[in-house]
């Protein structure tokens, strides 16, 4: 089944731009009984900087309404949104300045490819109640028909990540599926490579100088990578909250009457 955004048919799971990164559709995706993730609804992607006049010939045609940065304050002063036109608008939210970040945790772990695939777990585990209020604030915007809408991050995968696997289990697609649009990002999602393609910037993640350039070969591939142990560790730990539907209730304070919202605005 297709459905439309802006006026334009859109059935394409990964959208080509110049100066984007990990960009893609979430639509398309079955549900566990039998409805399907209306196309041109919602979209997911990295960093938004750096699009070109032709992209942004793309990106209007989309007719995004409502873009949710999850990054934190100072990646957005780094690296501002560029979006054309004024009909979208932008939700963040701040953390609490002692947030737990990657670094943090990778500091607890040895300065291997190991060490930091444990400390990825942790991130992980922690993404879904850190990631509370934005992902009510995500919810809330579909519920409130505020769509086509757009989830973003740095890369799109870490962050991005877990906030599309909670939006799919709460439109009822299986967990397998779920899993299968997030390692995607290794095949489209090639975020070094991003980064080394953008000399010279002078500002956040898309720099050439960037701390993460100059790890070791296999801690680099750890935190450039999707593993589905990676989300396996959210959904445990939305399991051990008591279960989706008590995260959503509890942790994210969605009531089942905005779950529903979500599910008929996004489900044809």
């Amino acid at each position: 089944m297709q459905s439309t955004a802006g006026g334009q048919p859109t059935n394409q799971r990964v959208l080509s731009l110049e100066g984007g990164c990990n960009f893609r559709d979430i639509g398309g995706y079955q549900t566990i009984d039998g409805r399907t993730v209306k196309w041109g609804h919602v979209f997911r992607a990295g960093v938004l900087s750096y699009m070109t006049a032709m992209d942004h010939a793309s990106l209007a045609s989309l007719d995004i309404r409502a873009i949710c940065d999850l990054r934190r304050a100072e990646e957005r002063g780094k690296e501002p949104t560029q979006w054309p036109g004024e009909s979208a608008r932008t939700f963040h939210w701040d953390d609490a300045s002692d947030v737990q970040t990657l670094r943090k945790y990778a500091a607890q772990r040895p300065a291997t490819g190991e060490g930091m695939f444990s400390a990825m777990l942790d991130l992980y585990r922690g993404l879904p109640d850190r990631m509370s209020t934005r992902l009510h604030g995500m919810l809330s915007c579909i519920a409130e028909n505020r769509l086509p809408l757009l989830i973003h991050c740095a890369a799109g995968k870490d962050r991005t990540g877990v906030a599309v696997a909670v939006l799919l289990a709460t439109l009822g697609v299986p967990r397998d599926t779920i899993i299968e649009d997030y390692l995607l990002t290794n095949e489209v999602g090639n975020f070094e490579s991003f980064i080394r393609g953008r000399h010279n910037t002078e500002l956040g993640l898309a720099d050439a100088k960037h701390p993460l350039l100059a790890m070791p070969d296999d801690v680099r591939k750890v935190v450039f990578s999707a593993h589905p142990d990676f989300l396996a560790a959210a959904f445990d730990a939305i399991e051990g909250s008591g279960g989706l539907d008590a995260y959503l209730a509890r942790t994210l304070g969605v009531p089942h009457e905005m779950r529903e919202k979500v599910r008929e605005a996004l489900l044809g």
